[in-house]
């Protein structure tokens, strides 16, 4: 399994993470934080394989750093 099959670029911002600001008179549109609304900013998106996997450990990768927290106070 490479990291391609986790997650790809994102095609919006060519995988930067960043995409100019704007603003528009007439709707008021602005980007004011200049990060991508494809990517929110990270540069990639999740392939299904990389959120499911997300979806698996994300839980147990929390519950391990709660128990290191609780340790340390």
């Amino acid at each position: 399994m490479l990291i391609l099959d986790l997650k790809r670029p994102c095609t919006e911002c060519d995988g930067s993470g960043f995409q100019a600001g704007f603003d528009e008179w007439g709707s008021i549109q602005t980007n004011l934080r200049q990060s991508c609304p494809g990517c929110t900013g990270k540069g990639y998106n999740l392939t299904e394989l990389g959120d499911n996997l997300w979806k698996l450990y994300s839980p147990m990768i929390q519950d391990l750093i709660r128990e290191e927290i609780q340790k340390k106070g």
